[in-house]
């Protein structure tokens, strides 16, 4: 089993005081639970049975992406709900509002193989969908969102969290150059099981090193993520999602994907450790894809759930301006 003290899991909103949450802003958390009983008058009562889970690490000051899950008590997601957000800067004893939206239910439709003992390949129709709310903008500090959620059957309800809003990061970001590495390819592991984890890899995506393509001066995708070995379940999703968008846009942008673990030691030892590559990027989650513009800059980066709609845009981005 891999040892939970080498990866860090993205947090469910569990209930805890706002006072405690206020003081983890000198601790560091980036994102924190808060108590659920914020609602006001005239909002739905609280469901003690749901969570939101957000599926990111880190929020960064301006506009910046909020996606999440809703999930009950049994794990279960829950998808078809209408959710109006309203976000508030918490500073000392008071609660600013900064603005109100509703989220949009976006959805990643993807298929993946499985192979039987016998060697033969079944595909299987995946469909998953996470909340997101992309038309904010944030300060850095610690924030609040209460969820007035709306579900397809039964009675409207409300939640809270809380999150703090980083004054920057350690990962490139949009704007800076990304490092000059040399990922592992095919050209050196013909056996591409050596170097992913994917049933049925795209050999188009293990093609190209990074430093291969900074200097061609072309437009590239990167993915970190790791199909069999991802904690935060969401690597299989999103490398089905870059996968098909690479066979979309390959004539016209770069697409590299790298497994952030030690894939030998993931294997043999059961244990997570991060390669040193995903250490010079800064890698501490995953999944993470990154679209690079002809100069080698962050044109948009994604940390965790992301689907078609959210990232082929930011690839028609840098294909247009190559």
């Amino acid at each position: 089993m891999p040892s939970p003290h080498t990866h860090h899991e993205y947090p469910s909103i569990l209930p805890i005081q706002r006072r405690a949450a206020l003081r983890a802003i000198g601790l560091g958390i980036a994102i924190m639970p808060i108590s659920a009983n914020l609602a006001g008058c005239g909002t739905p009562p609280v469901n003690p049975n749901v969570s939101a889970m957000l599926t990111i690490s880190e929020i960064l000051p301006g506009p910046h992406r909020f996606p999440f899950l809703l999930v009950d008590t049994n794990g279960t997601a829950i998808t078809g709900a209408e959710v109006h957000a309203s976000f508030f800067q918490l500073r000392e004893d008071v609660d600013h509002l900064r603005f109100q939206t509703y989220a949009a239910e976006q959805t990643i439709a993807t298929t993946s193989d499985h192979i039987h003992s016998d060697g033969s390949i079944h595909e299987h129709s995946n469909t998953r969908s996470y909340y997101l709310i992309s038309d904010g903008a944030f300060e850095e500090g610690l924030w609040r969102s209460d969820l007035e959620v709306q579900p397809p059957n039964g009675s409207a309800y409300s939640l809270s969290t809380a999150f703090q809003v980083l004054r920057n990061t350690n990962s490139p970001n949009v704007g800076e150059r990304i490092p000059s590495s040399i990922n592992p390819t095919a050209s050196d592991f013909p056996d591409l099981s050596l170097i992913t984890t994917a049933v049925t890899p795209e050999p188009g995506m293990y093609e190209f090193t990074v430093t291969d393509v900074l200097a061609a001066g072309d437009p590239l995708v990167v993915a970190f993520s790791t199909p069999a070995f991802c904690r935060s379940r969401m690597c299989g999703p999103v490398t089905a999602v870059v996968t098909k968008l690479y066979k979309r846009w390959s004539k016209h942008v770069r697409f590299v994907h790298i497994e952030p673990f030690n894939l030998s030691i993931a294997r043999t030892a059961g244990r997570l450790e991060l390669t040193d590559l995903a250490g010079n990027w800064n890698i501490r989650t995953e999944p993470w894809v990154f679209v690079i513009d002809r100069n080698g800059r962050v044109s948009a980066r994604f940390e965790g759930t992301v689907g078609e709609d959210e990232l082929e845009p930011a690839i028609a981005t840098v294909a247009s301006h190559r």
